[in-house]
């Protein structure tokens, strides 16, 4: 009860609001003085109770009228880091869902085991999930694109196996069975023959 009046004064959050509370994501639809109700993204219909969402970190996504948005695209290490965040800073301004102030951008940011990483992010305005996901999907899709054209490689991660191992950790382990058996020959022997 304590925590629903705390929750009533210091308004964290709206009906209508898009927030993050723990586990749970989606648009509150009622704000009780023991519960807060949430409609959650797969459609379904959250009641938490509110000395939980007194204890929890609230994310409100709704509260600044946009929404940052961090994604992360490696290069090839053959590839040219300027040109490539050139390219996809271009996209990012092309792209309608994402907003022009403040600018997106996009820079080198680090060495991935097979990529270098650049690190992209803009901005969304009015925040909601469906232009988040379609600012994500948009992005995914045209950067792919026009890196393709300009010969920009995205790589995937590569392992290289080698088989048969090293011939000396083959020796290391006969040595060790004959050792183990005592005969040299490999084989085990119980009692006299």
């Amino acid at each position: 009860l304590l925590a629903g009046f705390v929750l009533m004064f210091s308004r964290p959050f709206e009906i209508g609001d898009w927030v993050e509370i723990g586990d749970e994501e989606g648009f509150v639809t009622d704000i009780t003085i023991m519960n807060t109700h949430m409609r959650n993204f797969d459609g379904e219909y959250v009641v938490v109770p509110n000395d939980l969402v007194a204890n929890q970190a609230i994310t409100n996504r709704s509260r600044e009228g946009r929404l940052r948005i961090h994604m992360e695209v490696g290069i090839g290490y053959d590839d040219d880091p300027d040109e490539a965040s050139d390219i996809a800073e271009e996209v990012l301004g092309d792209v309608g869902v994402i907003a022009n102030n403040p600018q997106p951008y996009a820079i080198p940011s680090g060495f991935g085991d097979s990529a270098i990483l650049l690190d992209l992010r803009f901005w969304i305005d009015p925040p909601t999930p469906q232009a988040r996901w379609r600012s994500k999907a948009l992005v995914v899709e045209r950067i792919q694109e026009r890196f393709a054209d300009a010969g920009i490689s995205i790589p995937y991660p590569q392992r290289t196996v080698s088989y048969p191992p090293e011939k000396a950790a083959a020796d290391e382990t006969v040595e060790r069975v004959e050792r183990a058996d005592g005969n040299g020959d490999g084989r085990r022997r119980d009692g006299p023959l």
